[in-house]
């Protein structure tokens, strides 16, 4: 257990556990999460690859709209690329 270096008041060997380990109602919580994470991405994926699909036109100044950027952006981080 890691041994505390400012632990005055005794609060920080009282939290140990709960760091160490968290409630099983924690990890229920993460899993839900990533869960969620997995649909929303795969929703926004499925809305770029719409909106690269209908955007044919290689004049269109719509790939570097913030909003575009953004999406990408969002989607990198959650594959872990970015």
């Amino acid at each position: 257990m890691t041994k505390w270096t400012q632990d005055k008041d005794g609060q920080g060997e009282a939290n140990a556990p709960l760091i160490a380990e968290p409630p099983p109602e924690t990890a229920a919580e993460r899993d839900r999460l990533k869960e969620i994470n997995a649909e929303l991405l795969a929703a926004l994926e499925a809305l770029m690859w719409r909106f690269e699909a209908d955007d044919a036109d290689p004049h269109s100044s719509t790939d570097d709209a913030p909003d575009i950027q953004q999406a990408r952006a969002a989607i990198a981080k959650a594959r872990g690329e970015g």
